[in-house]
């Protein structure tokens, strides 16, 4: 890309999702909460999603739990190994 279509671009997205909330959303659906549920607790607790967005949907969740970035926290959990 050249430099004239760097500049126009904005910030983009965040690399990822904070850790901690990361962690509360492997514990919710570990406990067997639904997808939509998760986002609702998220919603209710008034957490932004990674765009900064106010309110999360079931697709963000699921989109997160999928994300290479969590499938590696999963493994350290599983693990204990950090």
């Amino acid at each position: 890309m050249n430099a004239a279509a760097l500049k126009h671009r904005g910030p983009g997205r965040p690399s990822c999702c904070p850790r901690e909330i990361v962690t509360q959303i492997i514990q919710l659906h570990r406990r067997g909460l639904s997808l939509e549920r998760i986002s609702a607790v998220l919603n209710a607790e008034g957490i932004p999603t990674p765009l900064g967005r106010p309110r999360w949907s079931k697709s963000h969740v699921d989109r997160l739990l999928h994300a290479r970035y969590v499938q590696e926290i999963l493994v350290e959990l599983d693990t204990g190994v950090m």
